[in-house]
């Protein structure tokens, strides 16, 4: 079983705005909602990729209620748990004359003692040993910047293996409780070590005492340069395809759906790096938040490099 968490999700709502001025009016072309969040959209490739999972967090309010409706339509199991306050709603404005794409996030509603010591006791009531757990995003107000240390701590307790894709505070705490996975990019890499990295050796070299932690696997994604995977015995690089990329949101959670794909179905090494570069690589090439096709992945997986180091 992989369960994804989402303890900060998001109505994702993008407007289209045609030579947008300010301190004037415009007029908007055309709207879509999604639902969004990372934990979500890990669930929602998995989905594509013939995989099922359960999708948890926390929702409330309309903006809850849509995303679980959306989620749930998708052909994703979900384990929300309600909140009082509402959902956060993160509006994407983007202008096609100008070319200009615009965010504006809410930073979500505040989450009691209550509601996190609920949520503890439904996520680990049907996970088993060897079952998956992604912990994936930002916090809403009210959770602790330990909350990942400490739900990883209570699933190594279980033998649940845990990927962790959080930057910040959050993966500062986390990654002291030894997940199984992490998938940094080179920004928040840089951001924990607090230093530019000159090149890619010194970033695999910092990258690599990770491992001291506990950890077993580290996804380190490159953007447009690829990616690195490192074990303690083993060390790729994934090689950048050429892509007409259309969007870049949803990428690195497709990654993520890849590898938590590739551990829940026991693959061998390699064929766990190119199906997630490859998940990665779909998603790039669709509109929007839309996230990769299965049809994609297995075309591109195909041209997929990969180099020892």
């Amino acid at each position: 079983m992989i369960k994804t968490l989402t303890l900060n999700p998001a109505l994702d709502k993008t407007i289209i705005v045609e030579s947008f001025r300010l301190n004037q009016l415009n007029r908007i072309k055309k709207v879509h909602k999604d639902a969004g969040g990372k934990g979500i959209n890990v669930s929602k490739m998995l989905k594509n990729m013939g995989q099922q999972s359960t999708a948890a967090g926390f929702l409330g309010g309309a903006a809850g209620d849509f995303i679980k409706k959306e989620v749930e339509n998708s052909g994703i199991k979900t384990e929300f748990i309600q909140t009082r306050e509402e959902t956060r709603t993160n509006t994407k404005m983007v202008d096609p004359i100008n070319n200009t794409f615009t965010d504006l996030n809410e930073s979500g509603a505040h989450i009691s003692a209550a509601d996190i010591e609920e949520l503890k006791t439904k996520l680990f009531a049907d996970l088993k040993p060897d079952d998956i757990l992604v912990l994936a995003g930002s916090v809403l107000a009210g959770v602790g910047e330990d909350i990942y240390f400490q739900l990883i701590e209570a699933a190594k307790e279980r033998d649940i293996k845990t990927v962790l894709d959080a930057d910040g505070p959050l993966f500062r705490a986390g990654i002291k409780a030894g997940p199984t996975l992490i998938k940094p990019n080179e920004h928040e890499l840089s951001l924990h070590f607090k230093e530019e990295f000159k090149d890619l050796k010194t970033m695999i070299r910092k990258a690599e005492s990770l491992l001291d932690t506990g950890i077993q696997m580290i996804m380190l994604s490159l953007g447009s340069e690829g990616a690195v995977f490192i074990t303690a015995a083993k060390k790729y690089k994934i090689e950048p395809l050429k892509l007409d990329v259309k969007s870049t949101v949803g990428a690195g959670d497709a990654m993520v759906a890849g590898l938590a794909y590739a551990l829940e179905n026991e693959l061998n090494l390699e064929e766990m790096l190119k199906t997630a570069a490859a998940a990665s690589s779909a998603t790039l090439i669709k509109d929007g938040t839309e996230m990769g096709s299965l049809k994609d992945l297995e075309r591109l997986k195909k041209s997929i490099q990969l180099k020892r180091l």
